[in-house]
């Protein structure tokens, strides 16, 4: 791994820990970061994919985001439950 990108992630990682630690969220222990990007030039788009601790087994990180991707399905359905269960009380 370059140094660049090394510098990039630790930076990445205190920026996002500072803010957690801003708005009271807990300690950040690792992070994967998943952005859309767009090109303003070519106008393409594309996956920033990145991580912290940067040399993160892909199996952890594949982890990761399928336990991001089920409690954000349970939020949904939770949601999708409550409004249902709100409507019939009416």
């Amino acid at each position: 791994m370059t140094d660049s990108r090394s510098q990039f992630v630790a930076d990445l990682h205190e920026a996002v820990a500072g803010v957690l630690r801003t708005h009271g969220a807990g300690l950040l222990s690792r992070a994967v970061l998943l952005l859309e990007v767009f090109d303003e030039t070519t106008g393409e788009i594309g996956l920033f994919v990145e991580t912290s601790p940067p040399d993160m087994a892909a199996w952890d990180r594949e982890g990761m985001v399928r336990y991001a991707a089920l409690d954000l399905a349970g939020a949904i359905t939770a949601s999708r439950v409550a409004d249902v269960q709100q409507g019939e009380d009416e």
